[in-house]
């Protein structure tokens, strides 16, 4: 009974597929026309009167008969230019006035000459630092510590000198390194400062500081900052 009752099911509801599927092709190729639209409507003309073919309203022109034209005024001829008075010659200065006006010229001062960059007087530097007070110096130190300051890096660099001499230098940074500086203990460093006063421990700006690549033997890469 169930048998049969599933193969009458199947075969109504493979009857509505196929009539659904048959309604969706007529409607994607063979689809309905539109409804057609009339014609133009033309009006019907009263009492039988038809409109000539061609004809349009008559428009009348109306020519003004034109005026005869005024005679224009004579313009009164232009006045003659008066003559220029030229202007008198300035009088020549005496050789008196003359040498009060140089005399009294100030002289332009000559522009003082930049300091030169100092580069590489290592030796000569921490030797005697008061005979660079004002001058602006570049060498390549090997760096110890960055510290925080109220203005901001304090750096400490390290210079061996002859005879195994060992020299500090201190430089203050505003500036230039920002608040997170990448230095390393015991890298040498290529920097520029100026020095103000002449001493090592104070009064040194830093100007311009660049990694060289170069470090001490017992570097590991450690930070700087304290």
């Amino acid at each position: 009974m169930n048998f049969f009752r599933m193969r009458v099911l199947n075969t109504l509801l493979f009857f509505f597929i196929g009539t659904l599927i048959g309604f969706i092709l007529k409607e994607r190729f063979y689809p309905a026309r539109p409804a057609s639209y009339p014609e133009r409507y033309q009006p019907a003309y009263e009492n039988g009167e038809q409109a000539a073919s061609g004809s349009g309203p008559q428009i009348e022109t109306i020519v003004e008969a034109e005026e005869p034209a005024e005679p224009e005024p004579d313009e009164p001829a232009e006045p003659e230019p008066r003559p220029r008075r030229k202007a008198a010659p300035a009088p020549e200065p005496d050789n008196d006035t003359a040498a009060v006006i140089e005399a009294s010229t100030p002289e332009q001062a000559p522009a003082e000459a930049s300091t030169p960059l100092v580069r590489e007087a290592r030796d000569e530097f921490f030797r005697r630092p008061a005979d660079y007070a004002g001058r602006e110096l570049e060498m390549e130190l090997q760096l110890i510590t960055a510290k925080r300051s109220p203005a901001g890096w304090r750096l400490n660099f390290v210079y061996t000198g002859p005879a195994k001499k060992i020299d500090y230098l201190y430089v203050d940074d505003a500036e230039i390194l920002g608040e997170n500086p990448d230095l390393r203990i015991g890298y040498v460093y290529r920097l520029r400062f100026s020095c103000s006063t002449g001493e090592t421990a104070a009064g040194n700006s830093l100007l311009l500081l660049t990694p060289t690549g170069k470090k001490a033997a017992w570097a590991t890469g450690i930070s700087a900052i304290e």
